[in-house]
């Protein structure tokens, strides 16, 4: 009889250790002690330790050891109750942390409670996901900027063509015109929304690095924008002595979003008999562009503020002044990916001034 029960026993063992050793994630079972009392073979492709290494062990062989003295009283929470998808960090037999995907399951035997705890290593699918949302976004605000920069000069010149004497255009065609600005500015709402997306993961941008003249960038910005600024009768003039400048090393596309949204800013702020002054002077090591407006300013509360993704200063939203609130963040965040800095000082009534330090070869080129 005994001998039957000694064979039953063996058998069950038997077919535990070949229903774990079925899974195809690595399994550990461990009891009310936190002792490890079963693990399946595929702990040791993400662990680095083999299944009999393993049990009799404490759980805590595998939490990093920065975590390991408050994990007995966590522990002590999931042994109860299953839980599912846990994402938390784990520790290889070599001493290298890594992601893991973690479900545990409570069981109740005999001998007591024992917990099952199902462990998957994720590293290399975040880092995919990672590297796509990388380049949805850099897919993104490329396609942003290139539409952008096309929409905006047919809304200028659809301006331009409605400022002509009334009978220089047919009713007829004033109408179509008016179409077509209409739809040339739902177009660049769209953009805008594309732009939002841009600006999900800024701290992954990646760049397409290259020398670039950035007095001869801000002309091009400054010219784009001329027709706008002299419709709001501002004045705006470019600054800079090209002897002494140096070129940067950076991504041309990049810095003309992000100069091109600080112009606009300037622009877009500041009353009619304004002035908006670039200026682009070097230094030992960088070069520094700073815009300079005569607008209306920005209270001290407000400038904390004004680089935060979809943040609106209180008289853009009353004045319903167009724009979407990501202009500044996608600045600093295009700025800080060149290794740049960007700051901002302002006085109400007086104007703003946005300085853009970039070094001529950012540290990791």
């Amino acid at each position: 009889m005994r001998s039957m029960h000694g064979d039953l026993v063996a058998g069950s063992n038997a077919l535990l250790r070949a229903t774990l050793n079925a899974v195809p994630d690595a399994v550990v079972v461990v009891d009310e002690r936190g002792v490890i009392t079963a693990a399946n073979i595929q702990v040791e492709a993400v662990f680095g330790y083999r299944p009999d290494e393993l049990e009799g062990q404490r759980i805590e062989v595998l939490v990093p050891p920065r975590l390991r003295t408050g994990h007995p009283r966590r522990r002590n929470g999931y042994s109860h109750r299953p839980m599912g998808l846990l994402q938390l960090p784990a520790y290889r037999r070599d001493g290298v942390e890594f992601p893991a995907e973690i479900s545990l399951a409570p069981i109740a035997t005999d001998e007591g409670h024992l917990t099952v705890a199902t462990v998957r290593d994720i590293s290399e699918r975040l880092r995919l996901e990672a590297e796509a949302d990388r380049l949805r976004d850099e897919l993104l605000a490329t396609i942003s900027h290139e539409l952008r920069t096309p929409l905006t000069s047919i809304i200028g010149y659809t301006e331009l063509l409605e400022d002509l004497e009334r009978d220089a255009m047919s009713p007829l065609g004033r109408d179509m015109l008016a179409k077509v600005r209409r739809n040339a500015g739902r177009e660049l709402r769209l953009v805008d929304d594309l732009l939002t997306l841009a600006v999900d993961n800024l701290g992954h941008m990646h760049l397409r690095l290259g020398d670039v003249d950035l007095l001869v960038l801000v002309g091009e910005v400054v010219e784009d924008r001329r027709h706008e600024a002299r419709r709001l009768g501002l004045v705006i003039t470019v600054h800079g002595d090209a002897d002494t400048l140096r070129a940067v090393r950076g991504d041309r596309h990049r810095l003309t979003q992000a100069l091109d949204n600080l112009v606009a800013n300037a622009v877009k702020f500041t009353a009619t008999g304004g002035r908006v002054d670039v200026h682009v002077s070097g230094l030992a090591d960088s070069t520094v562009v700073t815009v300079t407006d005569t607008g209306a300013g920005i209270s001290s509360a407000e400038q904390k503020r004004v680089f935060e993704r979809l943040y609106r200063g209180r008289d853009a939203s009353h004045q319903a002044v167009p724009g979407t609130g990501l202009g500044l963040a996608l600045t600093k965040g295009i700025v800080e990916a060149h290794q740049g800095s960007v700051t901002l000082r302002s006085e109400l009534g007086v104007g703003t001034t946005v300085t853009v330090q970039l070094p001529h070869r950012p540290p990791r080129d």
